[in-house]
């Protein structure tokens, strides 16, 4: 195998080559090196005019230590031959054949995204003492391919170049300086919640730089994105558009808030109400805007004008109600002080109050009449209502529209406390219309009484504690119970876990089971459900029986069984000792089994479906996306992704779930049958759902484009249409 490689590259040990002569470039190492982005610039080199050093380190190794204790390549041969004959045993011809090939295809094409499939390899630095490239080359790496391509590279006759990036190189300032590509990865990350990679690709007079990276479009359906730059002004014009979006969303305290979108070419852009604002669009936005919230402004004074008057009206009435009250108040209070000696009692019953009753009579009906021609309808806040005239003469600045929007969400927080000042004046004004009432109930009672001495002497001996109502306001409200919102990034780890352990708990094997026959038989199975399309459940039974024939003697014998279960085996790097569920197995199918048989069996797991369904709710309110409609059951999606991947769907339906939405999950536990208990918690193997479409609603529609990465070289743009229901 040795002399293999060896031949492959070229190389004699006995004797090293002039041209694997390296000498250590000087190299410094600044504070905060280790904790920098290591790749984030590309070029074209010559491998002869890269030395090559050695360390026995690996690339996790402080870097300082690495570039320490590394030694030129002749020395390390020299010195650690037994070493260098493992690094020839850790590859094959067949592997550097790969990097071949690798960088063949970069000598024609550049990777959408600049990186590619091992590009980690590559330890190339940059002394910029000595103004030389140098491969820091880990030997306790795994992979050691790459330093025997660098030796053929060097040592062949032929001059050639490779595509790799530059370790902890910082990209040129041709197209921008380091402080605005900083800015970038701020402004990008307060909108996404994601660091973009910022990448320069550097060649003979020109530089690209790339901005790639990953952001939410809708929900969870989330898209990479890509913004190449060939000059300075193309940078600058984006530089000032996140800047421009980054100011007015954090100068106007959040009241814009832009979702970011993929535009046609797969760039990062941003949307404000459904309607993308781009460079060319921005200062119309900007001035269109400004216009707008001066428009609100305006509309906002003169509701607080009419507001007002509406709280002095509601004032005004209550000052009448409060002093009727009082009246009313006064006549109880000497009631209830009579009853606390004989001869006030009998001056009580003496003194008339049917004069004061007739005035408070009239007052109470006055007070009324006022409420009745009283609008007490609240103004609706201006902000909803008003719309912008396109014919615009005056273009505005960033600095017009935060100022204009700071001063109209000022006077809106005036209106708003105005119209909380109506509200509360309308509940004391309730309050105090059910308390007038009440008490002229209670005074009306004990007139009531006075018809004669002894009739009053028996009321007033009563312990009567009567007691003056407050009256209802508003209703009251029920404590807003707090729902936890599905973020696919954060929380499917959890949810799986969670899911797949009370699936275990709530469900049977055989509800299991179930649920594992329909990822394969799910329209049979709503065809029994349903009682309708019986030919689907014939056309299931001929598939499976063709894949049954088709299956060897071994995988019959074994009935599914991959190993025995002492085997040791890794899901999502979790060890367990479990066998995967066959469906041949699970269904007891062979050729034996009739299409009679198969009716009844998919019957019977059809009400276990059912059954097994009506036990399980979603944990989280999240959305559901699904690819058509379809009766009875259908699979959904957590991550809608592996749904926009394929390329045959044009249209996606989503839905959202809540704590009392039905459904089964495909869970760990549906896919393994656990005999020794060992099975992993979560949802590992798939992120899906079972769920009923029902009678769903078309609730709104939304077109998004997605980026979808092919390959290193190839990426395409797709247009979904996301159509919501409820």
């Amino acid at each position: 195998m040795s002399n293999t490689i060896l031949d492959y590259i070229g190389l004699k040990l006995s004797k090293i080559p002039k041209e694997l002569q390296a000498e250590k470039p000087e190299f410094e190492v600044t504070k905060g090196f280790d904790n920098s982005e290591l790749y984030k610039v590309y070029k074209k080199i010559s491998p002869k005019k890269v030395e090559i050093l050695i360390s026995n380190t690996d690339r996790t190794t402080d870097i300082r230590r690495r570039y320490d204790e590394s030694v030129p390549i002749q020395t390390y041969i020299k010195e650690n031959k037994d070493d260098f004959n493992e690094l020839i045993k850790k590859t094959s011809v067949s592997k550097i054949q790969e990097l071949e090939e690798i960088q063949e295809r970069l000598k024609k094409d550049t990777p959408y995204f600049v990186r590619y499939d091992k590009n980690y390899l590559w330890q190339i630095y940059y002394s910029k003492i000595d103004k030389k490239y140098f491969m820091l080359f880990p030997a306790n790496e795994g992979e050691s391919e790459v330093l025997f391509y660098m030796i053929k590279q060097k040592l062949s006759k032929e001059s050639s170049t490779i595509f790799v990036p530059v370790c902890k190189e910082e990209p040129s300032e041709e197209l921008l300086d380091s402080k605005k590509l900083s800015d970038i990865e701020n402004y990008i990350w307060m909108f996404t919640k994601k660091w973009p990679k910022v990448i320069e690709i550097q060649g003979k007079g020109t530089n690209k730089l790339y901005i790639t990276g990953e952001t939410k479009i809708q929900d969870n359906l989330k898209s990479k994105y890509r913004v190449v730059f060939e000059n300075k002004e193309q940078a600058e014009e984006y530089y000032n558009y996140l800047k421009a979006l980054f100011i007015i969303t954090t100068e106007t305290k959040y009241t814009y808030k832009f979702d970011t979108i993929i535009n046609k070419k797969g760039e990062l852009s941003f949307s404000y109400n459904n309607e993308e604002i781009t460079p060319d669009n921005l200062k119309n936005f900007i001035s269109d805007e400004t216009i707008r919230q001066m428009s609100v402004k305006l509309k906002a004074v003169e509701n607080i004008k009419e507001d007002k008057k509406q709280l002095d009206e509601l004032n005004k009435i209550i000052d009448e109600q409060s002093e009727i009250y009082t009246k009313q108040e006064k006549q109880i209070v000497q009631f209830m002080e009579c009853k606390k000696s004989f001869f006030k009692r009998v001056k009580f019953f003496f003194k008339s109050n049917k004069n004061e009753s007739l005035k408070n009579r009239k007052l109470i009906l006055n007070v009324n009449k006022k409420i009745e021609e009283t609008k007490l309808d609240e103004i609706a806040p201006a902000i909803d209502d008003v719309k912008v005239e396109k014919n615009i003469t005056e273009l505005f600045t960033i600095p017009d529209l935060m100022k204009t929007t700071l001063d109209t969400k000022n006077v809106c927080n005036e209106e708003k406390k105005v119209l909380a000042d109506i509200r509360a004046a309308k509940l004391k004004q309730i309050n105090l219309n059910q308390k007038i009432k009440n008490a002229e109930n209670y005074i009306d009672e004990i007139e009531s009484h006075k018809k004669n001495l002894f009739d009053f002497w028996r009321f007033t001996n009563k312990d009567n504690q009567t007691e003056l109502a407050e009256g209802r306001g508003e209703d009251d409200q029920e404590t807003e119970k707090k729902v936890s919102v599905f973020d696919l990034d954060e929380d499917m780890e959890s949810l799986g876990e969670k899911a797949d352990e009370i699936q275990r708990k709530k469900l049977s094997i055989d509800e299991q089971n179930a649920i594992f026959i329909a990822q394969y038989l799910l329209q049979s199975i709503n065809s029994s459900v349903t009682k309708r399309d019986t030919y689907v459940i014939e056309q299931g039974y001929d598939e499976l029986m063709e894949k049954y024939k088709s299956k060897g003697k071994d995988e019959v014998l074994f009935g599914g069984m991959k190993d025995d279960y002492t085997k040791v085996k890794m899901l999502k790097n979790k060890k367990h000792r479990e066998n995967e569920k066959d469906i041949f197995g699970v269904l007891k199918f062979n050729t034996k089994t009739s299409l009679e048989d198969f009716k009844e069996i998919i019957r019977k797991n059809g009400i276990l479906l059912n059954e097994a369904y009506q036990k399980i709710t979603s944990q989280y309110d999240m959305p559901i996306f699904y690819k058509e409609r379809k009766r009875g059951y259908v699979f959904g999606e957590l991550n809608p992704y592996n749904l926009v991947d394929d390329t045959s769907i044009e249209k996606v339906y989503k839905t959202n779930a809540n704590e009392e939405t039905h459904l089964v999950y495909m869970s760990n536990i549906i896919f393994y049958d656990n005999i020794n208990k060992t099975l992993p918690l979560g949802m590992d193997k798939s992120s899906k759902v079972i769920f009923k479409v029902g009678n769903l609603k078309k609730a709104g529609e939304k077109v998004v484009n997605i980026l979808i990465e092919k390959d290193d070289y190839n990426a395409e743009i797709r247009t979904i249409k996301i159509i919501e229901e409820e």
